[in-house]
């Protein structure tokens, strides 16, 4: 089903006849479906959405410390119905575009991430586009491109805006280091490094919820754990601090979030092996635990159908004897969803905004 984005897109289908197009972050993998026969481009840095549009990949594998000695991550290419499409934090280097159109993401600071990497990736006289919800920030455009060139709303439709900018200037050589922030985190007198970038999760703080996992979660770790959505590697890195006998595998649907964990797990002389999913859909390897802060709670709706998924998923990939360790917003129903699925399922800790619970296989 075509998102309203890309229903407001399809009213303008004449727009993309001509040029050398890039879309950045489509919100639906059916938006490609409407540019047959038009040579095209898409940059996913999500994988949920790519692994739709090209049908072939469930899920992808790397090494975190391939990832983080290249300058731009990684990039995992696939065509699809005459298509290109990228699996990517950014834009490959020395890749130009006549057009590059960015679906606006949830996050300023995101959002003006995107406007600096589409710049420098413009061929002379290129245009950048900007599709977006009213709601979700579209109407700051024109902020946010100001010094970049004049813009001009070309159409307005399904409580969303298309916005095109005219770049007056090449822009500058994009450096993802340029929007890297290093942290330093201490729970219990452990400290350690977070890398982090614009559109991942507590990007430059320690999530409250994370402390709490980290302060209360079980030490009784072994064998091969799961951080799933990692984001930045925040709960990776500090459990392989502790336990460096640990196997660690990271996981996340964010390519931008593979990228940070990297880059986190190397300033702390770490490594492991980071998985790019939709959920657990693509996994076929087991773990002796599951530690997760996940994201589920976010947004205006929390889609339980998409959690139970999860729970049911992590129970199938846990060993025997196995723990899944979760910690999420204390009014959320997970208590009675997790006890639908594990034998048993109890409350580690609880303050009045968190709840941790842990659920076992038996």
């Amino acid at each position: 089903m075509l998102s309203p984005q890309s229903q407001l897109l399809e009213r303008n289908l004449e727009l993309f006849d001509t040029g050398n197009w890039l879309f950045i972050n489509p919100s639906d993998a059916y938006f490609a479906d409407l540019l047959d026969n038009k040579p095209a481009t898409f940059l996913h840095q999500y994988f949920d959405i790519f692994a739709e549009s090209v049908r072939v990949i469930p899920s992808c594998e790397f090494d975190s410390r391939d990832v983080s000695q290249r300058e731009h991550g990684f990039c995992i290419e696939q065509k699809a119905s005459g298509h290109m499409h990228w699996f990517s934090p950014f834009i490959p280097a020395e890749k130009t575009f006549s057009d590059i159109l960015i679906f606006m993401p949830k996050s300023k600071p995101h959002t003006q991430m995107l406007l600096a990497m589409a710049h420098s990736a413009l061929s002379e006289g290129g245009r950048i586009h900007i599709v977006g919800e009213n709601k979700g920030g579209i109407k700051s455009v024109a902020k946010l491109t100001d010094k970049i060139g004049p813009n001009q709303k070309i159409d307005s439709a399904r409580h969303c805006s298309l916005v095109t900018v005219m770049p007056e200037t090449t822009g500058p050589a994009f450096s993802p280091a340029d929007w890297l922030t290093e942290s330093e985190y201490e729970v219990d007198e452990l400290t350690w490094e977070v890398v982090s970038l614009p559109g991942v999760f507590s990007h430059g703080e320690l999530d409250e919820g994370t402390r709490m996992l980290l302060k209360k979660g079980s030490d009784r770790l072994r064998g091969r754990v799961l951080d799933f959505a990692c984001g930045a590697g925040v709960i990776g890195a500090y459990l392989l601090k502790r336990f460096p006998h640990l196997d660690m595998q990271l996981l996340d649907v964010s390519a931008l979030a593979i990228y940070c964990a990297a880059r986190t797990l190397n300033a702390n002389q770490q490594s492991a092996c980071l998985l790019a999913a939709n959920g657990l859909h693509g996994i076929e390897r087991n773990f002796s635990h599951i530690v997760t802060n996940p994201p589920f709670h976010t947004g205006v709706k929390t889609d339980y159908t998409i959690t139970r998924r999860f729970i049911e998923d992590s129970k199938q990939r846990l060993a025997s004897g196995g723990t899944l360790q979760m910690v999420a917003n204390r009014f959320l129903p997970y208590p009675g969803l997790l006890g639908d699925v594990f034998p048993q399922t109890h409350t580690v800790a609880q303050d009045t905004r968190f709840s941790l619970y842990m659920s076992t296989t038996g």
